[in-house]
């Protein structure tokens, strides 16, 4: 019997058990709060601190943007883009850092899987 057969019976085996923990798969906020348990912890409390500031200079832009004359304008509307930019790429890192997360999680139950059949 190769190992990939082995493989695909210990999951066959396992499916029940499998199907209860997708059941229990964590929720949005549930994995957004995970990462701050995770290594890159102080990264991701930076990128949120960040994120925040980020959030609070483009509400302020916007507003500038909107009650400013037609000569500054442009420099409103060009920090509020900058600002838009930035908030899209630290959203963008956090989520791929949940991703990441979730990823290793996954790798852990089938290192879990494969260590049971050896």
């Amino acid at each position: 019997m190769s190992l990939d057969d082995k493989i695909k019976q210990e999951l066959e085996k396992e499916l029940p058990n499998v199907e209860k923990i997708m059941a229990k798969e964590q929720g949005l906020f549930d994995m957004l709060f995970a990462t701050f348990n995770s290594s890159m912890r102080g990264w991701v409390i930076a990128v949120n601190v960040v994120t925040l500031i980020v959030s609070g200079l483009m509400i302020w832009t916007g507003y500038e943007f909107f009650v400013a004359d037609d000569s500054q304008q442009m420099f409103w509307g060009m920090c509020l883009l900058i600002c838009l930019n930035a908030q899209i790429a630290l959203k963008q890192w956090i989520w791929s850092e949940m991703r990441r997360h979730s990823l290793m999680r996954e790798i852990k139950r089938l290192e879990l899987a494969i260590a049971r059949l050896s």
